[in-house]
């Protein structure tokens, strides 16, 4: 492998790291905000599916940029 070849993939793996950190993030919120408005057991099942959802690969937006097909 080229030193741009591993730029380039690293730049990819930043990008979609960028992606996951901003998902996690806003699923965090969304469980601190049902857990602090409920006061039932209820809302556990609903939390535990937000967490695993959080926790499954997700594909990036449209909008993301691969950089191996740019280059």
């Amino acid at each position: 492998m080229n030193r741009k070849h591993l730029t380039n993939h690293a730049l990819a793996a930043r990008l979609r790291l960028s992606h996951d950190n901003e998902r996690l993030r806003e699923a965090l919120a969304l469980i601190s905000d049902i857990a602090h408005g409920s006061t039932t057991a209820n809302s556990l099942p609903n939390i535990a599916r937000i967490a695993r959802g959080a926790l499954t690969t997700s594909t990036p937006p449209d909008n993301f940029v691969d950089v191996e097909t740019e280059v």
